[in-house]
């Protein structure tokens, strides 16, 4: 728990009476002025310092029910969000995936059930039975592994799929 008597506290009373409608920005001079006092050098150069951890000045913007979203150095501004607010983040794939058709039509060109291909892919045939029919995808290290598996059967595949197939 953050204490009045921290050179903080400023900060988190400032954070706790702004609405948590959406991104709050504010500049190294808004937050120090905030605060009454300068931010120490590393604040001014470090993700590290804008840290939501258990640091005296993370528990400010945390127990006021904010989150650091980015600190941008290059401006010298803080993008705070409502810790309510989450974000879920979902990587780029750098290559494309195996649809589930192209599941279905690689293990039937070779002939195999779907036990058959799981056991060559060292998964489960639940899995196979998944992709198959859009509940996941392969991920990137199966796909690769797919991939070989057409090859060696003479598989025609395409590594970019048409946008109806997405």
């Amino acid at each position: 728990m953050i204490s009045p008597n921290s050179k903080y506290y400023p900060l988190f009373e400032y954070l706790e009476q702004q609405p948590d409608t959406g991104l709050l920005e504010l500049s190294f001079d808004e937050i120090e002025e905030i605060l009454g006092q300068k931010l120490p050098a590393s604040a001014l150069s470090t993700r590290a310092w804008w840290a939501n951890s258990q640091t005296t000045q993370g528990l400010a913007w945390q127990e006021a029910n904010w989150l650091v979203d980015y600190p941008d150095f290059d401006n010298d501004v803080i993008i705070f969000r409502p810790a309510r607010i989450t974000y879920r983040v979902t990587p780029i794939r750098k290559s494309a995936g195996w649809s589930g058709r192209q599941v279905k039509a690689l293990r039937e060109f070779a002939g195999w059930s779907q036990q058959e291909l799981a056991n060559r892919l060292a998964v489960r045939q639940q899995t196979i039975s998944d992709w198959e029919v859009g509940h996941h995808t392969a991920r990137r290290s199966t796909s690769k592994l797919l991939q070989m598996l057409a090859e060696e059967v003479g598989f025609p595949y395409e590594t970019n799929p048409s946008k109806k197939e997405k």
